[in-house]
């Protein structure tokens, strides 16, 4: 089990989570309300009763002012109407005197020092610190009055105080307040808490759906669509899912179809492919290398991850010739981001054919030397000799020998044409007996009998009659070379298995069947053939002649009884139907 990064995150719904959001956005705004509304709430229920004890000046104010001469006996009627305490004062210096009014009268002497010196109605509302009335509050009105006698610096007060009840009242109204204030919270949480769970079911269906979907598409259903009914952030997520979903689709597709055109490529590849991992574990073989690896030595495995391994930090690796049994397999290998890659090439025939031009090369040297050693010497010769036969023999020789190169370098130089494909075949329909009788007049100078037996069923082929003529007077002359003076040649012509077959049949000194396979290898030559002057090159390029006709050349052979050249040439279809 992989291992848990970072603490345990507890998952929560989304459903809960908007569900408390809204109950907290709602509670803190209640509480913020609260705490606002609450002072205001205080202060107003003080100004309220600051207002009402304003407004008992403002009635007395208003009755002085339609009968400024009001009795005692109407103060004292007001005063107790609205449950005040009252008299009439004089103020003289610094203090006040009471002259009528209740005993138990109190009063705020600025307040009615103010008055008097201003001779204007004052009020104050002031709260008690010391005394028996401490914690109250105490509202003084002070109204400056003439008696009419004359007498100056009178006033009529009127005073109250606020006791703790008043204050337990304001108190009450407050608390009633709150718990009006906490029943309507509670009920705007529940209410808030409900829409926020509905709002909340709402929003997650829609983000499951999304998540349903994301994990269709991550599974590789790039068929999953959303249906966007509502027009919001979470329907143009939606349209955007489905624009991504599409995008996917379409580059995945592109996706698989380079990976099935890699894998027909890796797979139609004649190379070998192996691909590893960081710890070189195969992770992928084409057919190829599938077939090869199974049929390799375990020798060949451990070299290849020996390769594998050393590119991981050395880069590109070649290892030209690793054996694998009888094959030579050439190795590159190359590091990756997380393995390595190594192509595998069978290049077993390409060492062969340079093998070959390099003994091809060697031979034609050696080959050409020969006569050109022999040329000098008889040059040297030809410079110190007097005797006139003498000379016309080294002359002769020299004539042969020069010959020879003449010939050699011909024949090299067909030899290069035809791996070239430089040599232009025209096709013709040639009549084979014809040409039998041809080839007989062309060695008649041989003084050699030279037998024809032509089968009469034999039609005309589609072939070149210039090149044919010479393969066929390549064997003709080996025949005449490697069997005995005056031996016979047997020409012969026949039909099977819907070829022309063309025989050429010595008496000689035979090839013994271990040689037989190499006969037609450049500058091969076979036990025995030192009897006769040669290059090895005639009967190689008699074979490249007969491929480029479609032919195919067989030889039968028995040391010390003869040879048999057969050269088979293929017939049209009509032909190749008739009768054999």
């Amino acid at each position: 089990m992989p291992r848990r990064r970072g603490r345990f995150r507890p998952r929560i719904s989304i459903r809960v989570w908007l569900t408390l959001l809204f109950v907290l956005v709602t509670a803190f705004a209640a509480v913020t309300a609260y705490e606002i509304v609450r002072p205001i709430l205080e202060s107003t229920l003080d100004r309220a009763s600051e207002a009402s004890f304003r407004q008992v000046g403002e009635q007395f104010e208003t009755r002085i002012g339609r009968n400024p001469n009001v009795s005692v006996q109407y103060i004292r009627s007001f005063a107790s109407s609205r449950g005040l305490q009252w008299g009439i004062v004089r103020v003289e210096g610094n203090g006040a005197t009471k002259l009528q009014g209740d005993q138990d009268l109190e009063w705020d002497p600025t307040v009615v020092q103010a008055a008097v010196s201003t001779q204007k109605p004052k009020q104050d509302i002031q709260p008690v610190e010391t005394g028996e009335r401490a914690g109250q509050l105490q509202a003084t009105y002070a109204s400056p009055i003439n008696d009419g006698q004359g007498r100056q610096g009178l006033a009529v007060v009127f005073n109250r105080f606020y006791t703790e009840s008043d204050v337990e009242n304001v108190r009450a109204a407050v608390k009633n307040v709150e718990r009006i204030v906490l029943l309507a919270g509670a009920l705007a949480l529940l209410i808030s808490g409900f829409a926020g769970y509905v709002v909340a079911t709402l929003i997650s269906r829609r983000v499951s759906r999304l998540g349903l979907a994301a994990e269709r598409l991550a599974g590789g259903n790039f068929d999953e669509r959303i249906d966007t009914r509502i027009e919001d952030e979470v329907g143009s997520l939606g349209a955007t899912f489905n624009s991504m979903a599409a995008s996917l689709k379409d580059a995945f597709g592109q996706v698989e179809q380079e990976k099935e055109r890699g894998s027909a490529i890796l797979d139609g590849m004649t190379d070998a492919v192996v691909g590893v991992d960081r710890e070189l574990n195969t992770i992928f073989l084409n057919p190829r290398a599938r077939e090869l690896l199974e049929s390799a030595p375990h020798e060949f495995h451990t070299r290849l991850h020996e390769v594998l391994a050393k590119s991981r930090y050395a880069g590109l690796v070649t290892e030209p010739e690793a054996e694998a049994g009888n094959r030579i397999i050439e190795i590159r290998a190359a590091p990756l981001e997380d393995g390595a890659l190594a192509i595998l090439r069978d290049v077993t025939e390409e060492r062969d054919v340079q093998r070959a031009k390099a003994e091809f090369i060697a031979n034609a040297s050696h080959e050409l030397k020969t006569p050109l050693f022999a040329l000098s010497g008889w040059l040297e010769l030809l410079e110190d000799e007097e005797d006139p036969q003498a000379r016309a023999d080294f002359l002769n020789d020299m004539r042969a020998q020069t010959k020879r190169l003449e010939g050699l370098a011909q024949t090299l130089l067909d030899l290069s044409r035809l791996d070239a494909n430089a040599v232009t075949f025209r096709l013709e329909e040639v009549d084979l007996e014809y040409l039998l009788y041809d080839l007989r007049r062309d060695f008649g100078y041989t003084g050699r009998p030279l037998n024809i037996r032509a089968d009469e069923d034999v039609p005309p082929v589609e072939t070149d009659p210039t090149q044919l003529h010479r393969l066929l007077a390549i064997l003709l002359d080996n025949a005449l070379k490697y069997s005995e003076q005056n031996a016979p040649v047997d020409l012969g012509l026949s039909r099977e298995n819907g070829n022309a077959i063309i025989s050429v049949t010595d008496r000689g000194c035979g090839i013994p069947v271990s040689e037989q396979a190499h006969i037609f290898d450049r500058f091969y030559r076979a036990q025995g053939s030192s009897r006769a002057d040669g290059t090895g090159l005639g009967l190689a390029l008699a074979d490249e002649i007969s491929h480029h006709l479609g032919g195919e050349i067989q030889v039968q052979s028995q040391p010390n009884l003869g040879s048999t050249f057969s050269v088979s040439l293929p017939l049209s279809n009509e032909d190749a139907n008739g009768k054999n």
